[in-house]
């Protein structure tokens, strides 16, 4: 996600939608083959990077686990970070929260002496770009791991090459098609943030019983809403409840007032759910509703982050139920490690302004934007600790450990538990079902701890 800071402009608060939504707006049902890969020598150099193709000096305070002085040889790290267009606040949060992770990590002396040292690049959500460059990453710079990539579509192919070239991959945040792990699982590729119906089963018991059974659904005409849809679809039957009125709209639609202005506000439905929208397509529906009314009369369902509004959810929004979080500032109560968390991030944006102006600067970029970033490679982190990890030779001393990760709150897990699933490489966090109560204010619903995440169990890698 390097190739760009010269070509990156500030995008406006309207156009941040959130796009773990969006992370798979392209066809799912057979990944890309990893042997069409183009030469690594295709790739563009990971130089071209903005500042920190290695991560921050370490000077943030020290993360648990790994102490002592840093005299290894590094370890290697690959991050795919696309920032053009929408996936571009992700990629602010892959840098902002991986360099974050790895300033403490290396403050606190690396993996077992051995620092970490990451090298981004730059997708542009270009499957193949993502192949390239994960193949040049792998060949001819050697990391000894890799992450990130976006869309579905990327990491998809990533994960079928990574299985030939037997290198460990996890996709930090995007990547939400449930295929990654329930159908295209294998043995070198984990993924801890929870997609599809892991996050939808808590959100949809608390609509159905709060607000009742006959729903519109407004999603995206195309692998991922359509995936959403029959994810809801599945989530609502067993309740007794259903989706009585689906409205596809076509991604990147500029005139919505043919797809909002079906939503009925007579009562025959009970809300409308739009977290089956990918990229922009989120922000500019949840405004559209409140433009044309229909916020005010019907139960919302799925709206974007405040963030994405410029810091301040808009009156219209008040009272809809988002989307569920793993990270909400201030949550658990008396959470000690979240506000360290909180402020350790608020420095890391000081100290990269560039990323920090996707959210329109550093003073109102939110800790949740970095979360699963910052995340994922915690988790790597405690992997790497106990298979004594030193490089790629190690693969299978990492992949066993990863597979055992059950991280309880606290430094490394700051917003609640992380856990892997050995069967399928699909990870569960713990996540925070809430209500808009103000501009900036959110009222936590319901709390799903990290081991009651619905598993898939579909695939064995």
């Amino acid at each position: 996600m390097r190739a760009f800071l010269g070509r990156l402009r500030p995008v406006p608060a309207v156009v941040l939608a959130l796009a773990w939504m969006t992370a798979c707006s392209a066809p799912t049902a057979a990944p890309p083959a990893a042997t069409s890969a183009p030469a690594a020598t295709a790739a563009p150099a990971a130089t071209s990077a903005p500042a920190a193709t290695s991560a921050p000096a370490a000077t943030a305070a020290p993360a648990a686990q790994s102490g002592g002085a840093t005299s290894g040889t590094p370890i290697k790290i690959g991050y795919e970070a696309d920032a053009n267009g929408t996936s571009a606040p992700i990629a602010a949060g892959m840098h902002i929260g991986t360099d974050m992770a790895v300033e403490q990590i290396n403050a606190a002396g690396g993996i077992n002496g051995h620092p970490l040292q990451v090298t981004y690049v730059d997708p542009q959500s270009d499957p193949t770009q993502a192949s390239q460059m994960a193949t040049q990453l792998i060949q001819t710079d050697k990391v000894d791991v890799l992450m990130g990539a976006v869309l579905s579509s990327e990491c998809l192919v990533v994960q079928q090459l990574v299985a030939k070239l037997q290198v460990v991959y996890l996709p930090t945040f995007g990547c939400a098609a449930e295929e990654f792990s329930a159908q295209y699982c294998n043995h070198y590729s984990f993924r801890f943030e929870p997609v599809g119906r892991q996050t939808l089963g808590p959100l949809v018991n608390y609509i159905v019983k709060n607000y009742g059974k006959n729903w519109a659904m407004m999603y995206s005409d195309y692998a991922y809403g359509q995936s959403q849809l029959k994810a809801y679809t599945d989530a609502l039957q067993p309740l007794g409840a259903s989706i009585t009125l689906p409205i596809p709209v076509p991604q990147n639609e500029p005139n919505l007032a043919p797809y909002v202005t079906k939503i009925p506000t007579d009562g025959s439905v009970n809300g409308v759910i739009i977290n089956g929208l990918g990229a922009g397509d989120l922000t500019r529906v949840s405004l559209a509703l409140g433009q044309y009314g229909i916020a005010g009369k019907v139960q919302v369902i799925g709206n974007s982050g405040r963030d994405v509004y410029g810091g301040s959810y808009p009156d219209f929004l008040k009272g809809s139920v988002a989307a569920p979080q793993p990270y909400i500032s201030g949550q658990p109560p008396n959470n000690p490690y979240g506000e360290t968390y909180d402020k350790a991030f608020a420095d890391m944006a000081q100290k990269e302004p560039d990323w920090a102006n996707i959210f329109g600067g550093a003073d109102k970029a939110l800790p949740f934007e970095a979360y699963y970033q910052y995340s994922a490679m915690t988790a790597l982190k405690t992997a790497m600790v106990a298979a004594h990890f030193t490089g790629r030779a190690d693969s299978e001393a990492l992949i066993s450990a990863l597979e055992k990760v059950n991280i309880p709150l606290g430094p490394d897990a700051p917003g609640g538990a992380i856990i892997m699933n050995a069967q399928d490489h699909q990870g569960a966090m713990t996540e925070y079902v809430y209500r808009i109560a103000g501009p900036q204010e959110e009222e936590i619903l319901a709390t799903v701890p990290a081991d009651q995440i619905p598993k898939f169990n579909s695939c064995h890698a």
